[in-house]
């Protein structure tokens, strides 16, 4: 029994793991709403060097997504999301050190992305221990949605705070982001604590507890959904600007349709988590959100006026992205509380991937033009078009989900 069922703790300790969540990527994407002018201006690269702030982020999650997770369910959720609270907030403040050392700053940003695998293969097991049935779902996506938050942090505050190329300013930008990653480990050091529920995994081999979780077919579906959903949507953050700039969309307006899927996507990680855990439907609103972002995706490949690009673009964002809190639900009670963490670092891994390989397709894809029977398809139309014939595959995947739960709300003993 959690004893969170009478204790409002619960909700503290999620929000200190939110600011967490949302200090991490604000440190992650510091410098891309400042790319260009400010910071090609001041340490004088190109853009593809600028890039290199970000991309070596997940390219780091990678090795390290499954080890941490495997830390989570021996040692516990507090002990591995503050070292890598730590570890942000430490690294960002050396960036201060660098100076006007390009180089040296790339090293610090990148080794300040070692925490986030910890960070994000926490809330898994927070949401196991500390929330009881029909709020676990909420609190994943409460917890997730810390991570959209810090992108929306760092690319709009960062622009305010540095809108010329000046390096005072910037380095004014990198002093505040430093401070809201330490007051985060602060915070969440001091206000989190294990519930007396959680129980240490014993399992010493590592391979074979990896290797059961592989064998479980509702973790390998999950694993492809992430792949696919996750993928997509970090191509369209990426992306999108330079999709709707192809067809006549200023930028201002393209940023502000950017902002309207990540304000959208925020609530859908809300509202949808909640209706899915209370009526225990956490499948079939797969399926719904699957078909739905499926269908506005494909919308998003056509030409169309700025409204209709608002429209898709919200629409996409709070059914996309609440598929993230619902999926990691789905994975907590196919795994249980002990494997929660390792099942939570599979997925992510998995999305890490994603992420990586449709970011390079989208855009390699993405300045294709071609003509069929006379009819001129413009450039990412053939992105689009792509990317939504993914997500109709992970809506066909999703079918073969196995519920964890009867209509009721009674858990379902199998889930292999």
């Amino acid at each position: 029994m959690h004893e969170s069922n009478n204790s409002s703790r619960r909700w503290i300790i999620l929000g200190a793991y939110t600011l967490v969540a949302l200090s991490s990527q604000a440190i992650w994407l510091n410098f891309s709403g400042i790319a260009v002018p400010q910071v090609e201006t001041i340490y004088r690269v190109n853009v593809s060097e600028i890039g290199y702030l970000a991309a070596f982020w997940p390219l780091i999650f990678i090795p390290l997504s499954i080890p941490t997770g495997i830390l989570v369910d021996r040692i516990g959720f507090k002990k591995v999301v503050s070292i890598g609270a730590l570890i942000i907030a430490f690294f960002s403040w050396m960036r201060l050190f660098a100076g006007r050392d390009f180089l040296m700053l790339v090293v610090f940003q990148s080794l300040a992305g070692i925490g986030q695998p910890f960070v994000f293969n926490g809330i898994s097991k927070i949401a196991g221990t500390w929330f009881p049935a029909g709020e676990q779902a909420v609190a994943t996506g409460v917890g997730t949605l810390g991570q959209i938050l810090g992108m929306i942090v760092a690319l709009i505050v960062a622009p305010l705070m540095v809108p010329l190329s000046s390096f005072s300013e910037l380095r004014e930008n990198m002093i505040v982001f430093s401070l809201i990653a330490t007051v985060a480990f602060v915070l969440f050091f001091t206000i989190a604590k294990e519930n007396n529920s959680f129980v240490p995994s014993s399992d010493k081999n590592l391979v074979n507890e990896i290797r059961g979780l592989l064998n479980i077919r509702n973790i390998i579906i999950l694993m492809a959904l992430f792949f696919i959903g996750v993928g997509i949507f970090s191509g369209l953050a990426q992306w999108i600007e330079s999709m709707l700039a192809s067809r006549g969309v200023s930028s201002l307006t393209g940023g502000i349709i950017a902002a309207s899927m990540l304000i959208s996507g925020i609530a859908g990680m809300i509202i949808i988590p909640y209706f899915a855990d209370k009526k225990s439907m956490l499948k079939q609103f797969v399926q719904i959100n699957s078909i739905i972002a499926a269908i506005f995706l494909l919308l998003f490949a056509f030409t169309a006026n700025i409204a209709i690009y608002f429209v898709i673009a919200i629409v996409i964002g709070f059914f996309l992205l609440s598929l993230a809190p619902i999926g990691l639900q789905l994975s907590l009670e196919t795994a249980g509380e002990k494997r929660s963490g390792t099942s939570a670092s599979l997925i992510w891994l998995a999305s890490q991937v994603g992420a990586l390989f449709l970011i390079l397709i989208m855009g390699d894809l993405g300045p294709v033009t071609f003509t069929v029977s006379g009819v001129f398809f413009p450039q990412w139309f053939l992105t689009m078009l792509v990317v939504a014939v993914l997500t109709f595959v992970a809506f066909g995947l999703s079918f073969f989900i196995k519920s964890t739960r009867e209509p009721r709300g009674k858990t379902v003993i199998d889930t292999k």
